[in-house]
């Protein structure tokens, strides 16, 4: 897994935060019809910045696009957004990477954790973003690795639980609203997310 710091001329994610004041995490990127993306995007900005109004700067920046948001706590949002055209998408699929996740950092840069194959595929994927005119900086690279114990459904519960702020003091968002979110009743994602954690902490104490 490698984390790029990227500044992209034009790219909306940016200038979302730069413009607006508002942090922006990418939790999924996944290519649509050829050269767009639709993207899930976890907005925080003020308490009192409704929906519409997220939605209204989005597409003030990016015209065209869909946007569909969701309120997961005070200040936060959860927004699916598609685009025509998305540069990420088509860039890191024709590198043979996968972007994990992205999130807005200073001065309207992006930085993408990619999960790459092997050196070849994440070398081919910072010349193809150098050739079209972005700056690059590879700001760390590192061993992904599985947690072999989980199964794909608790990972996949797991993860989006951490993403939108479930583990965070305070809590960014309830059982029941997560449990809304994945369509699944509440005593349900409470198993899976105990079995998964305990697997997790297992993993780490169970040696000691």
């Amino acid at each position: 897994m490698a984390t790029l710091v990227l500044r992209i001329p034009g790219n909306w994610i940016g200038d979302l935060s730069s413009r607006c004041d508002l942090t922006v995490r990418v939790l999924r990127c996944v290519p649509r019809n050829g050269e767009g993306g639709q993207s899930l995007l976890q907005i925080d900005g003020p308490p009192d910045l409704t929906g519409e109004d997220i939605a209204s700067r989005i597409r003030d920046i990016e015209p065209g696009c869909n946007v569909e948001l969701t309120a997961a706590g005070p200040g936060r949002h959860v927004a699916t957004v598609e685009i025509q055209k998305c540069l990420a998408c088509r860039t890191v699929t024709d590198s043979g990477c996968f972007l994990d996740s992205a999130n807005s950092v200073d001065d309207g840069k992006v930085a993408w954790n990619i999960i790459a194959p092997n050196a070849a595929s994440l070398n081919s994927l910072v010349t193809k973003i150098k050739e079209l005119g972005c700056s690059v900086e590879v700001e760390k690279i590192s061993v992904l690795r599985t947690a072999k114990e989980l199964t794909m459904e608790q990972e996949r519960v797991l993860q989006l639980a951490f993403d939108l702020g479930y583990y965070d003091i305070p809590r960014k968002i309830k059982l029941e609203h997560l449990a809304k979110r994945l369509e699944i009743s509440k005593p349900t994602l409470d198993i899976i997310l105990r079995r998964a954690q305990r697997k997790v902490v297992a993993s780490h104490v169970g040696g000691i």
